[in-house]
Order: C-alpha cells, then structure tokens, then sequence
C-alpha cells in the first residue's frame, strides 16, 4: 500500500451540517497523495451517513461509539496515521487548494522544522467569506515567545512530522486547551516551530465553536499550563497575578482600567528582568510579544480611560528595543492582510458552500 504524504486528520462530533465542506476542501486538495482519516467521536446526528456517502477513495473512518472528548479524538487519529507528516483540519473549517501543496514543501524543504501553521481567513455558518485575517507570529523564537502569553497557531492550520506529532500525544486531563499544552511540550523539548505567511485555511465563525462553548474552562486550563512557564522563566506570582496574565493574553472583547495597565506595565518590566537572568526567550522575540500583548491592553482600555490616556500609557510601556522589534513582524502582517484583503482568491481558491456539501 502506497504510503500518502500527509495524513489530514478530521475529528468531529455532531458537526454533520459543517463536515461535508470540510471533507470537499480536502478533495479539492492540488496535492492528490493525502489520506483523509475523519474520527467520528460518537455523533448522534447525519454524521455516518454523511460519510458513508462520501466519494472519496482516500477516506478512512474512524469510529468512537460514545463521545470521548477531542484529546481521545485526536490521539485516535494520530494512530491510525500513516502519512510522512500529519495535518489537522476541524470539522467547521476548510483548507484552501493549495495548503498541503505548500506546507509539505516548506517541510521537506527545512528539515529542522518539526511543525508549520499559517494565517487564516474567516468564513460564516454558510462558508462564506467574512473579514478579518488571523496572523500568527512567523519564526521560532518569536512563537516560543507568544506562547508564554496564548497559543501561536491555528489547530487547523498545523502539519507536523509524524514521528514527531506521535511522540506528542493529547492529554486526557486538557478537555480544552489541549493543542495549546501540546505546543508548549513542542518547544519546550526543543522542537523547531514555524508559520508560514500565506493565508492556507479558513476558520468558521459560529455560536457552537468549541472556543466559545469553553469560555469558562478556557482561562483556568491556561492557568495551569502556564504556570510552570512562569516559574521556569524565574518569575513570581500570586494567584491574582496568574489570573491576570492569562487575560493580559486572551483580552478579546474584555474591557480593563488604568488598575490592570498599571499591573500589566510592571508585570511585562518583570518578565524582561526575569529573563535577562534565565534567558529562556529571545530577548528581541519576547519584545515583540509583549509589545502585541501590551498594545491589546491598552486598546482595551480605550473604552473606560479614553484613547489619549490609553495612548499615553502604550507610550509610557514601550521601550525604543520592543518597538524595532515588532517594526518587522508587523510590516510583514500588514502584507498578508492587504493581499487577503485585494486578493483572497489568489492563494486558495473558493470557500465551500452548502451546494458543495451536498455533492460532497
């Protein structure tokens, strides 16, 4: 039997409705030598069916009879796997044509890399596309760095080496956050960790996206997995100053005050000193995360103190090291976002539609 050069894993769980636009964006692949392995984790709706009806010779099925939950899931996939490098895609996302074309050329091309992502477009329930591109940090030291403060990937976006992957498994006590504990191990084990600056997949946004379902487990699962980041950093901590961290990391919609800048612009003083000591980091990649992370909070806190005040504060924060540092990383993802922007079609073709899904 022929052995595919990737393996894309599916897992999904009662995603029927968004699974068959999955399923078309990996047939429509410009890279042929793939096997599609979808762990069925115990769905109770069309799902089976579904597959059943999938024309797709490189399909393998891989069946729970109840719902195990994702790190069961994925770590099922990850067996059955025969490809020289595993992928991922969740069931409520697509893969743009040319994403496994590219990413398993990058790897094969850079031995030293273990792991890629990539950026991402956005689409609705409907697979159309909306705006608003992801962009992740791009080389080692920058990721290693951004992982002190939230995940740098898209699980959906990642290829990996399958020794290495396998070596890697899921962890049952990480209900959520379970990549993320996953690349922590990655780069702490010394394992080279890249994303390319293409926009290869399209994340779904959805009220029943696992992200916001697990609103309430997300943070405490982050504390835990960055906890003996903090510590290995040399840093100390109180429970409230854990707790703040992981916001300082995940703001998204949260609205701060002049209270919590004035927390964070000592606690980001604090992780450069603690690091001119243990060198854990980078120095000039933990000055382009911090310097992300601290803009964040001040952006958030425009809506209590005003934008002048806030201004006041990002200025106050920003050492002249950290900006040159975030100068490059920065003129590089307002690149990806115009071309998004200009021209979305030009590195991934068409989002699915529910036509597709049907004659999928």
């Amino acid at each position: 039997m022929t052995v595919p050069i990737v393996s894309v894993i599916v897992p999904t769980h009662n995603r029927a409705h968004f699974l068959g636009q999955a399923l078309a964006s990996l047939s429509d692949q410009t890279l042929a030598e793939i096997e599609i392995i979808v762990v069925d984790d115990g769905s109770t709706d069309d799902t089976p069916a579904l597959l059943a009806a999938f024309g797709d010779q490189r399909l393998v099925v891989v069946r729970h009879a109840v719902n195990r939950g994702i790190p069961a899931a994925r770590n099922s996939g990850l067996e059955r796997a025969r490809g020289r490098y595993v992928a991922w895609l969740d069931s409520d996302d697509i893969a743009r044509p040319d994403r496994f074309e590219r990413q398993a050329a990058y790897l094969s091309s850079h031995p030293g890399t273990a792991m890629i992502g990539c950026c991402a477009g956005k689409i609705d329930p409907t697979g159309r596309r909306i705006a608003g591109t992801r962009v992740p940090p791009f080389n080692d030291g920058a990721i290693q760095a951004w992982l002190l403060f939230r995940s740098a990937f898209q699980q959906s976006s990642i290829m990996g080496r399958s020794e290495i992957l396998k070596a890697f498994p899921y962890q049952s006590a990480n209900p959520v956050c379970e990549d993320y504990d996953v690349f922590l191990r990655l780069g702490a084990a010394g394992h080279r960790l890249e994303n390319l600056p293409l926009v290869l997949i399209d994340r779904r946004i959805h009220p029943d996206q696992t992200v916001r379902l697990s609103e309430r487990l997300i943070p405490e699962r982050t504390g835990a997995l960055l906890a003996p980041v903090l510590a290995r950093l040399g840093m100390t901590f109180s429970a409230a100053d854990l707790d703040r961290h992981v916001l300082l990391g995940n703001l998204k919609s949260s609205v701060v005050g002049e209270e919590f800048l004035c927390w964070a612009n000592r606690w980001i003083a604090g992780l450069h000193a603690a690091n001119t000591i243990t060198e854990v980091f980078d120095k000039d990649s933990l000055g382009l995360a911090s310097t992300y992370f601290w803009l964040r909070a001040c952006k958030a806190a425009w809506r209590t103190i005003g934008v002048p005040r806030a201004m006041r504060w990002f200025i106050k924060g920003l050492t002249l090291s950290r900006f040159v540092n975030s100068w490059a990383w920065s003129l590089r993802a307002i690149q990806v976002v115009i071309g998004e922007t200009l021209w979305p079609t030009n590195r991934g073709g068409r989002a699915h539609t529910a036509k597709d899904q049907l004659q999928s």
